[in-house]
């Protein structure tokens, strides 16, 4: 057999067995265009939801998925702001964190939502929590030259409900108002706190609805702790004894 006729039959039997076993090249697979951005929305313990949050002058700015901050009166977007939702509370509904990225707030902070009632309407509001501590007031955002610019105000969210009440102590001429009583609410991010007045008054705004706990302490009297449901504005009055 002359070297160019093996080199005949060799070929023929790669021809012939070159598809056993062998499923050849793979087809590119084709992939479809990414799923488009959508909006995250926010709901609470009543069933209430939506996707649009204001601030403290009532503009509106949204979340997607792509981890967007829209500013809807021009859809102007910011990357970077990653929406955090934490276990259901049966009280309060579920909470929303925001990481606010960027040096806006020096030890770091990130938006909370809250929700308010306004005319009538249920509405989600933009509060800010600076490391586990949120007044509950909102926020006013703006955007300046293309950057992010959030600035605390004193006004809480519309509708939010407020625990007020009297601290006295009883004496052999009934109860007498008891000033300077350190009043503590739990929320959902730490305390809320008020003192009261001359007149044993105390108020603390801007709460959620829900149970947990209240703390009524002083100097001289035995603290007390007890766990209250807040529903709409609520009224709690405390009667403390002497150590």
């Amino acid at each position: 057999m002359t070297n160019r006729f093996a080199t005949a039959i060799g070929l023929l039997m790669l021809a012939a067995t070159s598809g056993c076993g062998d499923s050849g090249p793979t087809a590119p697979q084709q992939i479809g265009p990414s799923p488009a951005p959508t909006l995250k929305v926010f709901a609470d313990a009543s069933g209430f939801s939506t996707s649009d949050l204001r601030d403290a002058q009532d503009q509106i700015v949204r979340f997607n998925s792509a981890n967007e901050f829209i500013w809807a009166a021009d859809d102007t977007r910011l990357q970077g702001f990653k929406v955090q939702q934490y276990p259901v509370n049966l009280d309060t509904g579920p909470i929303y964190m925001v990481p606010i990225p960027g040096t806006i707030c020096s030890q770091g902070c990130a938006f909370e939502v809250r929700f308010g009632t306004k005319d009538g309407e249920r509405r989600a509001y933009l509060t800010v929590d600076y490391i586990h501590d949120n007044p509950g007031t909102l926020v006013d955002v703006d955007l300046i030259g293309g950057a992010l610019v959030v600035t605390q105000t004193s006004q809480f969210p519309p509708g939010t409900p407020t625990l007020s009440g009297i601290v006295s102590e009883l004496t052999s001429i009934g109860p007498v108002p008891v000033p300077g009583v350190n009043v503590y609410r739990a929320v959902t991010t730490g305390w809320r706190s008020a003192t009261t007045d001359q007149d044993g008054l105390y108020r603390i705004p801007g709460l959620i609805d829900g149970t947990d706990s209240v703390q009524v302490s002083k100097d001289g009297y035995v603290t007390q702790q007890t766990r209250l449901t807040t529903g709409g504005d609520t009224r709690f009055d405390v009667q403390l004894v002497r150590r």
